[in-house]
């Protein structure tokens, strides 16, 4: 039972000092009555979606838990699109009250919002009200950002505001449209120090890196801006010592809004409904960029923020805790061995690794997660993942929920709970990526000892998978039935072609994962075996034809994503002979033949200009035959238009790319039909068919037997 009410935040990559500072005013404000906090967000937040970071955005399920009493949505944070749109999807479940902090997002809205932010407009007159006021400005010039921007244009409206409020008149002339990074501070720069503008008694930048830019660019032609004019940011993004002079900006009152966000939502419970609050005022940040000059407390602040940084980013970046973990043989040596290194993350109070049960397998997570604690020695805790406020304890506090992933393997998630309203660095993202790589290290150990344990590693059997070497398979061969057994060969690796820089041990997976395909298609009642480094046999009994094995073993290893996607579709071939009578040195000749035409084939294939490019696309819709039906996706990336993609493939398949979309649906078919339960509908379903008959009739054609026969011919 949870001890207390709990407000979900959602944000993205929490260690940015926007999120830190709204952060910080939630907290302190939560505690105080009596609230804990779950922080829920990704760790490193690309724009654009990156398949390697997928399963990062699975931490945002936990938006689901019962648990949640009301919701904190960072909106700004939440740039990308998917991330969007997974959120959204999650909290259209949930019937408890959200805020939101931040700015209206296009698409990134539901009815049950409630929105709170700083003024945009209040606070950029208040930076021309202190030029005005307090140094006796007239003369000011703005550059704000982009100008199809309602922002930017909010800005210019809290600038003329204070213009006219001390009865000076604004001018269309003074105001400049940037793009909100340093290259317009650059360009704004060199048209003063040209002569092309006038020097202004001051310039407002409407963010930081904006005036950044301008610095920059005076300091690169040894001009001491405070001479020519004042300049204020705005913002305050704490990176003013990496510029000189020393910037004057404009810190808006972020903290207050994460106060507001937590006593609306309390509000809200507690009688059912808003109270209005007023955009919270920021303040001045003195600089030398205007006559106030730097403050001493904002320097020192400033000074111990970048100490603090630059010691933790040391024990980071020259820590052993990587080389360390992967010595570990099991997970108690794994999880002592983080004790020692808990010094990495700064203030942090308490730290959970929490695990799903099934996190060494490939099968689907579990329902169950455990919970190490990594700080020191306790009894391992087991739950279910949206029940997490059973990791909560004693007085009120803020808890941050980190994902645990490698490549696209969902671990779990990291929870950590800070001594005071805090949040982790950026140089959190390295402990992670330690634990994670530490945590599949360890997975790999446990399966290769696993083999060496409980398999017989006498000549007869490859190590590396425990099947059988060629030694093996003609010892096989030799005893059994020939009468109807094929002996089916798959070469694998061809051409040895390998992203630059690729890790040597991801070989090792994707022959692993190969080494599974094969004995997934040989079942238990069948051989196989690895008889060099890149080609597995098989000894099947069927009454199949040599076609129907060999499209059926293909079908397998497409399923088995860490090889496909480490060397694509076309990386391997397969050929299948009835054995009849012919000795073994016969019946693997004429099945090497049958492996050496094909990668003839593919050879000629790859001369083609576009080969690489079509390949990945083939890679991507053979490992997801649901994306075969989406055209305009597939057509959007290859980045070229219909009619020229479908030309350059036929020229280079000698087939036509609907064709082979349907051979991928049906090599997906066949997988499912052999490997699987699943009904015909469920099977029709996850290739994206509303209609299961007419798949199966592409199935009848494609094959020459429906899907029972085919189950019961191959299966």
């Amino acid at each position: 039972m949870k001890r207390r009410m709990i407000f979900g935040v959602i944000a993205a990559n929490a260690a940015d000092i926007e999120q830190r500072e709204i952060l910080s005013g939630a907290i302190r404000t939560a505690q105080s009555l009596n609230i804990d906090i779950a922080v829920i967000s990704n760790i490193y937040n690309p724009i654009d979606t990156a398949d390697v970071l997928k399963a990062e955005n699975n931490i945002y399920d936990l938006i689901s838990s019962d648990e949640l009493d009301g919701i904190i949505l960072i909106s700004e944070a939440i740039l990308n699109p998917d991330v969007q749109e997974l959120i959204i999807s999650r909290l259209a479940k949930k019937s408890v009250p959200t805020i939101v902090v931040g700015t209206v997002l296009k698409g990134f809205t539901m009815p049950s919002f409630h929105y709170v932010n700083t003024s945009d407009e209040n606070d950029i007159e208040d930076i021309t009200d202190h030029l005005i006021d307090v140094h006796g400005f007239t003369d000011i010039h703005i550059l704000t950002g982009h100008e199809n921007l309602e922002v930017s244009h909010k800005r210019i409206n809290g600038y003329r505001t204070s213009l006219e409020k001390h009865g000076i008149a604004y001018d269309d002339s003074k105001v400049f449209f940037g793009d909100y990074w340093m290259n317009s501070g650059h360009a704004q720069a060199k048209r003063y120090i040209s002569g092309e503008l006038p020097y202004p008694q001051a310039l407002i930048c409407c963010n930081d890196y904006m005036a950044y830019g301008l610095l920059d660019e005076f300091m690169e032609q040894d001009i001491d801006i405070t001479e020519k004019m004042s300049v204020v940011g705005y913002e305050y993004v704490r990176e003013r010592r990496n510029h000189t002079p020393l910037l004057t900006t404009y810190q808006r009152n972020r903290s207050a809004l994460g106060e507001d966000a937590v006593q609306l939502l309390a509000r809200k419970i507690s009688t059912g409904r808003y109270k209005s609050v007023k955009p919270p005022k920021g303040r001045i940040i003195c600089g030398d960029t205007c006559p106030c000059g730097a403050k001493n407390p904002d320097i020192k602040r400033e000074i111990k923020d970048v100490q603090v940084k630059a010691t933790y980013d040391f024990l980071n970046l020259f820590s052993q805790l990587e080389h360390r973990l992967t010595e570990c043989r099991n997970i108690d040596e794994f999880v002592a061995r983080c004790w020692d290194f808990q010094f990495m993350i700064r203030g942090v109070d308490k730290l959970y690794m929490c695990l799903y049960e099934n996190w060494y397998d490939d099968a689907e997570n579990s329902e169950n997660m455990i919970s190490y604690n990594l700080l020191y020695h306790e009894e391992p805790l087991i739950f279910r993942k949206n029940d997490f406020s059973c990791l909560f304890r004693e007085e009120a506090a803020p808890y941050y929920f980190c994902p645990l992933f490698f490549a696209e393997r969902e671990l779990g998630f990291v929870v950590l709970r800070f001594k005071k309203p805090d949040t982790f660095d950026h140089i959190f993202r390295n402990w992670l990526k330690s634990i994670s790589n530490g945590l599949e290290f360890l997975h790999m150990k446990n399966d290769i000892q696993y083999l060496i344990h409980c398999q017989d590693l006498s000549e007869q059997r490859d190590t590396m998978t425990g099947m059988l070497s060629e030694k093996g398979i003609k010892k096989a061969y030799k005893t059994a039935d020939r009468s109807n057994m094929y002996l089916v060969g798959l070469r694998i690796c061809l051409f040895g072609e390998r992203p630059y820089g690729a890790d040597p041990s991801e070989k090792i997976f994707a022959v692993l994962d190969a080494a599974e395909a094969v004995k997934q298609f040989c079942g238990n009642n069948n051989i196989c075996g690895r008889i060099n480094d890149d080609t597995f046999v098989c000894l099947v009994s069927s009454t199949a034809e040599a076609e129907l094995l060999t499209e059926q073993l293909s079908a397998t290893l497409y399923r088995h994503t860490a090889y496909v996607k480490e060397y694509g579709i076309d990386s391997f071939v397969c050929a299948a002979v009835k054995c009849s009578d012919m000795k073994y040195a016969q019946v693997s000749e004429k099945c090497n033949l049958g492996m050496n035409e094909r990668l003839k084939q593919l050879s000629q294939r790859r001369t083609d200009p576009h080969f690489k490019k079509l390949n990945r696309l083939r890679t991507h819709y053979y490992t997801r035959p649901e994306d075969t039906f989406d055209s305009d996706k597939l057509y959007e990336m290859f980045g070229g238009s219909a009619g020229y993609l479908r030309t350059i493939f036929r020229n280079c398949y000698g087939f036509t790319l609907h064709e082979d979309c349907i051979k991928a649906r049906i090599a997906f078919v066949r997988y499912h039909l052999t490997m699987t339960t699943l009904t015909i509908g469920d099977i029709a379903e996850r290739c994206g068919y509303t209609d299961g008959k007419y798949l199966m009739r592409q199935f009848q054609q494609a094959t020459g037997c429906t899907a029972s026969q085919y189950r019961e011919v191959i299966g």
